[in-house]
């Protein structure tokens, strides 16, 4: 038998639903990967393709979205590419610590057996879509295949390297538990400031490439870097909850847990330094400054060491500030269609829910002309879950006034961070054509130059 993987007991009572409803399912596991076990925490099955979005691949924004009349009659008829989307959409909404594990398939027999070649492409083009402009290495390659039979109501589970196009499909133990399992919680702001230089071989490229392409030193020197929790240097191979360690009665599930332990990040990095001292001359065509600070947010299982748990906060800053860009980049390509750029960007703010029946957390990023009805309904139609606007943490970032522009803050390193509930990050982006450039407290600077800098 293959990697053990622990399923959440609302698991069941989500397949159960969906038995119900008597037609073929196709969705995402949503979970935990560690060392020894994986967890599996929800399943999301993929909403209908929609038009506009049915492939990433094309880089082509169109402007209405108009949803299939139905979805196909057989499994082996979907849209890979809809459903590699979803998970991309749906990856940006998850803390550090959580993933998409592989995906679900709920089909009679029949079905089954002639989609297993569709199935197996899913994964492999959800492995590519989620690497695509990435910095961070997921941990590892391993995807689940979880497949139910409608008919006999049997679950059984394999899993496949997705690195490698020759791996064949090897048999997984799923589990499904009584009880949640007992995470804890990470959290930190991290600040910001990122000064990229666009070479002259880029220029053809759009900006989210020129943006992706300079964030690569930044979150090399964060994954370099170490941390202090609640502001102690720990051994990377400790376990990070001593007092679960200590403590044998401690299984690490519990049906009546109604408290967390949290833990405060700090994050200490050696500066994005060039290997010679003096000077480096070279075309470029423009300059991009990041500012600001961002809130992070992971989630690791009780028996988690020091080390997987600077993975996941890790992976969130790096997945946060990768979302931000993303979403930006295509908003200005919807709403700018003739390519004019204006003077002031700001990215969309992070806010977090409650993931129903656990001490899990989601996220979505809100612009600032968005209603909140919209992003409830964002998240219905992505991760399946009905929410209510006031249910929302809404202030964990905010958008910077007027005053905040004005202000001069130099971020040299990222040396600090503050966990504390009174200070609100912010986290914008800026774009100033032609011309010098203002200090700014948080956002994201666009400089044309026409001559070599320095």
């Amino acid at each position: 038998m293959g990697k053990t993987i622990l399923a959440d007991e609302s698991i069941q009572s989500y397949i159960t639903e969906l038995l119900s409803k008597g037609q073929w399912q196709l969705g995402l596991i949503i979970g935990h990967f560690a060392q020894q076990k994986d967890f599996a925490v929800r399943l999301i099955c993929s909403p209908e393709p929609v038009e506009d979005e049915a492939s990433e691949e094309d880089e082509e924004p169109k402007e209405k979205k108009i949803k299939t009349p139905q979805k196909p009659e057989n499994m082996a008829d979907s849209d890979e590419r809809w459903i590699a989307t979803h998970a991309r959409q749906v990856n940006r909404m998850l803390p550090g610590g959580l993933d998409v594990l592989g995906i679900f398939a709920l089909a009679p027999p029949n079905m089954m057996q002639s989609a297993q070649t569709k199935l197996r492409q899913i994964l492999y083009l959800i492995h590519k879509s989620l690497s695509k402009g990435q910095t961070l290495a997921n941990s590892t390659t391993e995807r689940y295949l979880l497949q139910i039979c409608s008919t006999s109501r049997k679950i059984t589970c394999r899993s496949i390297d997705v690195a490698d196009q020759k791996s064949a499909f090897k048999p997984a133990d799923w589990k499904p538990q009584s009880g949640s399992e007992k995470w804890i919680k990470l959290k930190t702001d991290i600040n910001v400031d990122l000064k990229i230089n666009v070479p002259v071989k880029q220029q053809n490229q759009n900006m989210l490439k020129q943006i992706q392409q300079g964030l690569v030193p930044y979150c090399d020197s964060i994954c370099k870097g170490i941390i202090a929790i609640n502001g102690e240097v720990r051994d990377v191979t400790e376990v990070l909850d001593q007092s679960a360690s200590e403590s044998k009665r401690s299984k690490g599930r519990d049906k009546g847990q109604t408290s967390q332990l949290i833990h405060n990040i700090d994050f200490y990095t050696q500066p994005i330094s060039k290997e010679k001292n003096e000077p480096e001359v070279y075309d470029s065509v423009c300059k991009l400054v990041m500012q600001g600070v961002t809130h992070g947010r992971a989630f690791v299982h009780s028996k988690s060491l020091v080390s997987e748990a600077k993975q996941a906060i890790t992976t969130d800053i790096i997945r946060s500030i990768h979302a931000r860009c993303e979403l930006l980049c295509e908003d200005i390509e919807v709403v700018e269609e003739e390519g004019t750029k204006k003077e002031l960007y700001d990215t969309p703010v992070r806010v977090f829910g409650k993931l129903h029946g656990s001490n899990l957390d989601f996220c979505d990023y809100k612009f600032q002309d968005e209603k909140l009805e919209e992003v409830t309904d964002r998240i219905k139609e992505l991760l399946d879950i009905t929410i209510d606007p006031d249910d929302l943490e809404l202030d964990c970032e905010q958008v910077p006034c007027e005053e905040d522009w004005s202000k001069d803050k130099s971020l040299d390193t990222i040396d600090d961070s503050s966990s504390g509930d009174s200070n609100k990050s912010r986290f914008n982006m800026l774009t100033a054509v032609g011309g010098g450039i203002a200090v700014v407290a948080a956002g994201l600077s666009y400089m044309l130059f026409g001559d070599s800098q320095t």
